[in-house]
């Protein structure tokens, strides 16, 4: 998710006849385009079991949700990782999956990424870098399912990767796959395969993947295309791209765009063949990646995570026909950052920080209305933190633990150890569970049985105990 500056906002929305994508549209492709091999079937019943953590949200709807709860004081086990020159070229870091047997985290370098996945009690399992062809390899993280790891990097190098040893199973390249059927409007838009991005979402039956044509269906035993379907803006001459993230439900998909305007896609089978309606969002900027309630209904939040040009939507609510609800975000001066969305399925819960004044706000709102059912406000003032610097600033991922919302907040410093804090919300009022220091600017949290893994912005890791006496 992108950190946006006025002038990058300014170019998003320089898109001619953008205001033509306005409301909701859909159409059947059948058997309309000779490119297209519809899928047989769409969606998944699987669930992953509700001790792990293996994707970035949670689950394949994004839920960031797990029924494990937290003590009232969760201790720091181990960290990994967290040191200060050590890593201080290496600014980019990910929690990748979580399991009750280990973690697994990822930093990103010039042309690559360096995985490693540390056992419960912090130990080295294995490590394993992987190299590709940019200098932007920007990875993007599909899942792990049935003992695989899937990743995407360099805009559309597919890989998966044995969990237990990190040694890679396959890796195939999608745009090779592709380039003979799909227009090369679809595949280069300044020259380069690269801007072919894709976003990857794994399921035991099929790999989704996202890219600027529309989404693909790559078997996940060796990771050849299956089918693809294609989207479109429905302006002339004009190209999604951008694409943001996949959720998928046990009957559709779900995909989210920000190029040539925030645009959030459903795709469910029918009996004429696959069905796609498309919807306008309601946001400035980039739109954050689906989170789905229901086969029918997903929230959003901003997928804008620091902007001195703060958008008037925090978080929307939209069905498969339109947008139903969108809930406003500080409008203030000064810089403000936010975090990705979490749900219980009543409520989305969504966290953001402002400059001005300097402080945390948590909210609370009902997926069906986007009525606010209750916000906590943290003043920042005293935490030595800057919500005016976007590059060192961070707001965590929120997540729902058990009947706690865990959230968080922490400042990258240069040649000395990262500095954050995590926070436990009550679900049900928002009411300070309890608090913990850490020595990281987190990013990301995953939850499993009895710890709760926290990643910081530069890679490292930090345990805390949430085992119950």
């Amino acid at each position: 998710m992108p950190s946006t500056s006025r002038r990058d906002a300014l170019r998003l929305l320089a898109a001619g006849g953008v205001a033509g994508l306005a409301g909701c549209s859909s159409f059947n492709l059948g058997k309309s385009s000779p490119n297209e091999k519809p899928p047989a079937s769409l969606g998944t019943s699987w669930s992953p079991s509700e001790d792990a953590w293996p994707f970035p949200s949670g689950d394949p709807q994004n839920t960031a949700q797990s029924p494990d709860g937290v003590p009232s004081q969760p201790t720091v086990e181990w960290t990994d990782g967290t040191g200060g020159d050590s890593v201080a070229a290496e600014e980019r870091g990910d929690l990748v999956a979580a399991t009750p047997s280990r973690v697994v985290a990822a930093r990103q370098f010039d042309d690559g990424v360096h995985l490693r996945a540390l056992a419960a009690d912090g130990t080295r399992q294995w490590d394993r870098r992987l190299e590709f062809p940019s200098e932007h390899p920007n990875p993007r993280y599909g899942g792990l399912v049935d003992g695989s790891l899937y990743l995407v990097g360099a805009g559309n190098d597919v890989v998966a990767l044995n969990a237990a040893d990190g040694t890679v199973r396959w890796r195939r390249n999608l745009y090779e796959q592709v380039a003979e059927d799909v227009p090369a409007k679809f595949l280069l838009r300044n020259g380069s395969s690269e801007d072919f991005a894709a976003m990857l979402l794994a399921t035991p039956e099929t790999l989704y993947v996202q890219t600027p044509y529309g989404i693909h269906g790559l078997a996940p035993s060796d990771g050849t295309e299956q089918w693809r379907l294609r989207f479109t803006a429905e302006l002339s001459d004009t190209v999604l791209a951008r694409p943001v993230g996949l959720a998928v439900t046990d009957s559709g998909v779900w995909a989210s765009y920000a190029w040539p305007a925030p645009l959030l896609f459903a795709v469910e089978l029918g009996e004429d063949g696959p069905r796609i309606q498309r919807t306008r969002l309601p946001f400035r900027d980039y739109p954050g990646t689906p989170v789905a309630v229901s086969d029918r209904t997903v929230v959003l939040a901003s997928g804008v995570t620091w902007s001195t040009r703060p958008g008037e939507t925090l978080a929307v609510g939209a069905t498969t026909n339109d947008t139903e609800w969108q809930f406003p975000g500080h409008t203030g001066e000064g810089g403000a950052a936010y975090s990705r969305l979490a749900t219980d399925g009543e409520r989305a819960f969504v966290c953001q920080a402002t400059e001005q004044p300097e402080r945390m706000v948590v909210s609370a709102l009902r997926t069906e209305t986007g009525k606010l059912e209750w916000s906590h406000r943290e003043s920042l003032a005293d935490r030595d933190v800057r919500v005016a610097d976007g590059q060192t600033f961070r707001l965590c991922q929120t997540v729902v633990a058990g009947d706690s919302v865990v959230v968080g907040f922490g400042q990258r410093t240069d040649g000395a150890m990262d500095r954050g804090a995590i926070l436990a919300l009550s679900r049900d009022a928002g009411r300070v569970r309890w608090r913990a220091d850490i020595p990281v600017a987190p990013e990301g949290v995953m939850v499993t049985r009895d710890r709760l893994y926290v990643g910081g912005q530069r890679g490292g890791v930090v345990a805390l105990g949430t085992r119950r006496s």
